[in-house]
């Protein structure tokens, strides 16, 4: 798993393009990400190029994060191939429909 250990940029595909939605850290296996309204917590696999995130994402106002709905906290899978220092793919809520979602690494983990 130490292929895609560091910290990424994460963006969302919104109605103005791509939206930046935090930072996040992968380390052997585990997933923690936040940014200015939220915070992540989860676990990732990679198998070859495929990469799952499995996340709880926690918001501190009830806000609009992701899939059109406000609330404290959102269940959410990240499907992604990574292409070299860019993980691209989608997020899924349960049965909420696909949003893109892509990550760049910006760095190793100290």
């Amino acid at each position: 798993m130490n292929g895609i250990n560091g910290i990424w940029k994460i963006e969302m595909l919104g109605v103005y393009g791509w939206e930046a939605n935090g930072t996040a850290f992968l380390q052997d296996g585990q997933y923690w990400a936040g940014g200015n309204d939220h915070y992540t917590v989860g676990t990732y696999t990679l198998d070859g190029s495929e990469v799952i995130v499995d996340a709880t994402i926690i918001t501190y106002k009830n806000t609009q994060i992701i899939f059109g709905k406000k609330c404290s906290q959102y269940k959410v899978k990240f499907y992604g191939q990574l292409e070299g220092e860019v993980i691209k793919g989608e997020a899924k809520d349960g049965k909420n429909p696909l949003m893109g979602y892509q990550a760049t690494r910006v760095a190793d983990l100290p």
